[in-house]
């Protein structure tokens, strides 16, 4: 049986609050159902914000000593992160410091070049899945999760393996989901502005934004709040390691984070009372904006972000509210999962993190949004 959501504001007493509790229990218990037999339940934490007013809403357990979520609870969002990096490439285009129509291999770190076909790939083509890359380097080494951190599998193999790629078609290819690809749109706009990605990801979103604990390496103090992940199957799953493209799923963040990550998206000028600049809001939106259609659907691609209208319905028979395109990113690890969406229509931000790997909460966070009060 799935506990009943516990709001973690005093203010959310308000009639609003209940009627938004009720829309957010009614999809959760869905998202969460198992199987009878197994031993453990998914824990999940959501967070709202709607008109700048946020909600939290936690179910069963953060870990297995019985901690519950909290807005503070840091989890794994997984490739939540590559929508950042590709806020970081808007930024480096309206600054001018790259062009995202040029060969990335202008762009190449020192001491790497593309080969053949790859020349001709794009920053863009990187940022909307459509440069050829796999999902994952062909030359990562066949060991157990927790040996294919930095470490062991460093930068700069990550980086031999792009230079020696040749592709034999040239892009643009057929949209392929790549972690790989926006890890090396990193290292490009690392080079175009002359800034690691920490230090770009510090300066223009973490400190702007207050995101204290959003990064990727936690500190002990933030060790201690994060929550523990487990695979589909419920049994305990490693932390997520730090791949050497870790600009397209590193970071770890917390719900209240990501609603005001999200607020910033949703061009809200302040953000907890601090302004937020418009050039990061027309990056942001510079980043969300649609570059192709998906070849079935109503989808349409951007930078990382797709644009969702109409085809992630929970319940066919149940009503549908009026349909306005909802801004979608979602995230996995394999011991969390994650998704972050942005409703422009009702100025809404919705974010869930499940500790479970294999969930896929972005239908869900849809079908809230779209009902919310």
């Amino acid at each position: 049986m799935i506990p009943t959501a516990v709001a973690a504001q005093d203010s959310q007493e308000a009639p609003d609050a209940a009627r938004i509790r009720q829309v957010v229990d009614s999809y959760m218990t869905r998202l969460l159902r198992t199987n009878g037999d197994q031993p453990r339940r998914p824990g999940a934490i959501v967070g709202i914000s709607i008109h700048g007013k946020r909600y939290f809403f936690h179910y069963g357990t953060a870990r297995d000593d019985g901690a519950l979520f909290t807005p503070d609870t840091l989890v794994e969002i997984g490739s939540c992160t590559k929508v950042f990096t590709t806020t970081l490439f808007a930024l480096a285009i309206h600054r001018g410091q790259i062009d995202p129509n040029a060969s990335a291999d202008a762009y190449m770190p020192s001491g790497y070049h593309l080969r053949g076909n790859a020349r001709k790939m794009t920053p863009l083509e990187l940022a909307d899945f459509t440069s050829g890359m796999p999902d994952d380097p062909a030359n990562l080494p066949h060991v157990p999760l927790e040996r294919r951190g930095t470490e062991y599998y460093t930068v700069k193999d990550f980086l031999k393996w792009v230079a020696a790629r040749n592709p034999q078609t040239s892009p643009p290819a057929p949209y392929l989901y790549s972690n790989s690809g926006i890890g090396l749109l990193s290292y490009l706009v690392d080079t175009a502005t002359h800034t690691p990605w920490q230090e770009q990801l510090d300066r223009n979103i973490i400190a702007p934004l207050g995101l204290k604990d959003t990064l990727l390496r936690p500190n002990e103090e933030q060790r201690q709040r994060l929550a523990k992940g487990h695979h589909a199957n419920g049994s305990d799953a490693p932390p997520w390691p730090i791949f050497a493209w870790y600009a397209a799923g590193g970071l770890r963040s917390t719900a209240v984070d990501m609603l005001r990550f999200g607020e910033a998206n949703l061009g809200h000028q302040e953000v907890d009372g601090q302004p937020v600049s418009a050039e990061l809001i027309a990056a942001m939106k510079l980043a969300q904006t649609p570059v192709y259609r998906w070849p079935h659907g109503n989808d349409k691609q951007a930078m990382a972000w797709i644009q969702n209208l109409g085809s992630e319905s929970l319940d066919a028979s149940r009503d549908q509210p009026v349909l306005h395109p909802e801004m979608v990113k979602n995230g996995g690890t394999v011991g969390f999962s994650t998704a972050i969406v942005l409703n422009h229509y009702k100025d809404a931000a919705i974010f869930i993190a499940v500790n479970w790997g294999g969930h896929n909460p972005a239908p869900t966070a849809i079908a809230i949004g779209r009902h919310l009060p």
